[in-house]
């Protein structure tokens, strides 16, 4: 079983108190169920209850936003990574707790963890790509965790950075999921995911009867 344990992790930048933590809230959701490209300044300021040039007193564009959201979220995730990674654990522990946090991260914010996964690549350069470089760090992670398992025989062979990727997109498709898990529920929805990949779903062959007699 996963244990209750976490560990400390970084907050989401969108998060807290104030009118421009209050722009970034309401500019979260709206990219979150429009789509940042079909979200404009001018609707923001709207919502906000402000004119648009008060707006990018505190913005200077619509990208400086997204830009905020996304690596607010991505820092959170890969600094997490960072303090899994530097415990003393064994890798099958490091891997089920690295489940777990991915699970809460992913479920601290849906509206912003909903734009960092889709509304990435509205990015540009170089933003896109020091995105995409924190992106791969945290594959890497996981990556790492399947390698080592399988230098140290727990694991079988295999691409350690496809199965990563494979299992960061598997725990995603959680975020579509019609309730928030309370950390009550947390512990064993990470566990469902983690025996699901440690042992995957088909039956174990079952073991000839003690008295079942070969033929001669």
């Amino acid at each position: 079983m996963i244990e209750p344990t976490t560990i400390e992790t970084t907050s989401i930048s969108v998060v807290g108190n104030g009118r421009r933590a209050q722009i970034a809230r309401l500019a979260t959701g709206l990219f979150h169920r429009k789509g940042y490209a079909a979200t404009s300044m001018r609707e923001l300021a709207s919502v906000s209850g402000i004119e648009a040039p008060s707006l990018y007193n505190h913005f200077s564009s619509k990208e400086t936003l997204l830009h905020e959201i996304c690596f607010g979220m991505a820092d959170a995730f890969v600094s997490t990574a960072q303090r899994i990674a530097a415990l003393d654990l064994p890798v099958t522990d490091r891997l089920a707790l690295a489940i777990k946090e991915h699970l809460r991260l992913l479920f601290s914010d849906r509206e912003a963890v909903g734009v960092f996964v889709h509304e990435w690549r509205h990015l540009s350069e170089p933003s896109l790509q020091a995105f995409k470089t924190l992106r791969l760090d945290y594959e890497q992670f996981f990556a790492g965790l399947f390698q080592e398992g399988m230098n140290q025989g727990v694991f079988v062979q295999g691409d350690p950075l496809w199965l990563g990727r494979q299992l960061l997109l598997l725990m995603n498709g959680s975020l579509h999921s019609a309730t928030r898990p309370d950390d009550d529920a947390l512990t064993p929805l990470a566990q469902r995911f983690l025996n699901l990949w440690m042992n995957g779903i088909a039956k174990p062959p079952s073991s000839p009867s003690p008295h079942h007699h070969q033929p001669h």
